[in-house]
């Protein structure tokens, strides 16, 4: 790859990336998604918390009636809830007929039933609600827990059970296993699985690179395919070198997209922060909420710009790849054929990716994972949440930096040997067989 065909490329750069800013599609697209970030926060706070009751606000239960066929009798039941949301609950033993005392509470709709029964020791509590009212199944649950709570403190008691026999009774039994050597030497292993919460991390970013990458890419190949059904590219190949042209469209569409990106990101912290503050009763932020706790800890400069260069050096490997797709098609109708590889490229790298997200759950930090973080079209999906967890070495980091750095180079490589005549090539679709004898006959 000579330094000659890269002359232009700054000029082709700007350009592109004056035009694309300027475009109705990217204007309209831009605007469609700060405003989807700048409303997530709020619908995902409607979503998750919307059915959220104040824990400490009276239970709007009023009296239970109780059926209590148990052998424990004569329950004060008042005096087993200490809790002051629920202590002006007023208990009252049942005395009519379940079905008629049922349409009863049917109609105070403040009032419920508790049956209370009673098999080979097991007790069982059953509520009863109107169907329509102020009392809710998380009403019906908080005052069944707390009822189950003492109502369990009831029974040992009954039974003359000490508060010391019923502590050692409920001791919790830990067990561990140890390996050892040849020496008799603790083996020490490191747990290095993840949370779920660590997962849905990992998960959000990997999506997020996907759409970046998805965006940027199907853009430059749309555009060079557009160019060459229109002879466009005929007239700019008089000053620019074809090699030139793609990395200056390349290089403007990523700087397109990571704008967009960028603008995202900042849309929903300002989406976090407002619904943090106007909405009543959300104490902490929704992110704070999703993310995993110690997650801030592993956030500074140096893991930033790790991410960072990882991201846009993959970014930069399949825009190339779509690039190099583009050229092999003649006619915008033709472009989904031409992206197969491209497609089918991004999907392996993306399940790998998936796979290893999953296999740390379970298993932690294995050679499959580590296969993962270092192949080069994986790496730019799974990485970046892994560093940001804590999950990644910096000697890991580098080397997977190092391996895309060759993967891009190894790809410029080949696509200096065809470009030229990819580019004004006028007729069927060119395969992947076709493409790898050309580069040998160039």
């Amino acid at each position: 790859m000579k330094k000659s065909n890269l002359a232009g490329w700054k000029d082709v750069f700007s350009f592109t990336l004056v035009q694309t800013l300027k475009s109705k599609a990217f204007l309209i697209s831009y605007i469609i998604l700060i405003t989807l970030s700048l409303i997530s926060m709020p619908l995902v706070n409607k979503i998750f918390n919307s059915g959220n009751e104040d824990v400490n606000a009276p239970s709007p239960i009023k009296k239970v009636y109780v059926y209590n066929s148990t052998s424990l009798q004569d329950i004060d039941f008042s005096k087993l809830l200490p809790e002051e949301n629920m202590n002006h609950i007023l208990f009252e033993t049942a005395s009519e007929e379940y079905d008629t005392l049922s349409k009863e509470v049917e109609k105070e709709t403040t009032s419920v039933i508790l049956t209370i029964t009673e098999d080979s020791n097991m007790f069982s509590l059953h509520f009863l609600k109107a169907g329509k009212g102020p009392v809710k199944d998380t009403h019906i649950q908080a005052l069944g827990n707390a009822l189950a709570k003492q109502f369990q403190l009831l029974r040992i008691n009954a039974s003359g059970i000490t508060d010391e026999q019923n502590a050692m009774l409920n001791a919790k039994i830990g067990t561990s296993v140890s390996a050892a050597d040849v020496n008799g030497e603790i083996i020490l292993k490191e747990d290095t699985s993840i949370s779920m919460a660590e997962y849905w991390f990992i998960y959000g970013i990997l999506f997020f690179v996907l759409m970046a990458n998805m965006l940027s890419s199907t853009q430059i190949a749309s555009s060079i395919v557009t160019e060459k059904s229109t002879r466009v590219v005929e007239y700019l190949l008089i000053t620019v070198k074809p090699l030139a042209l793609m990395v200056g469209k390349i290089i403007a569409m990523l700087f397109a997209t990571l704008f967009q990106m960028v603008s995202m990101v900042i849309a929903l912290f300002v989406s976090n922060r407002i619904t943090s503050v106007i909405i009543p009763g959300n104490s902490s932020s929704m992110l704070e909420q999703f993310l995993p706790k110690d997650i801030f800890q592993n956030i500074n400069i140096v893991n930033i710009l790790l991410c960072f260069i990882l991201v846009m050096l993959g970014m930069i490997f399949y825009a190339t790849l779509a690039g190099l797709a583009g050229a092999t098609v003649s006619r915008i109708e033709e472009l989904n054929e031409g992206l197969t590889l491209f497609t089918i490229t991004n999907l392996i790298g993306v399940y790998i990716g998936l796979g290893a997200s999953g296999t740390l759950v379970g298993a932690g930090i294995n050679p499959f994972v580590v296969f993962a973080f270092l192949f080069p079209l994986s790496s730019p999906f799974i990485l970046p949440g892994a560093i940001l967890i804590g999950k990644a070495t910096l000697p890991l980091v580098g080397i997977a930096i190092v391996l895309e750095l060759v993967f891009i180079l190894l790809l410029f490589s080949f696509v200096a040997k065809i470009y030229e005549t990819l580019i004004l090539h006028n007729g069927n679709t060119i395969k992947l067989k076709e493409l790898i004898h050309l580069s040998k006959t160039v």
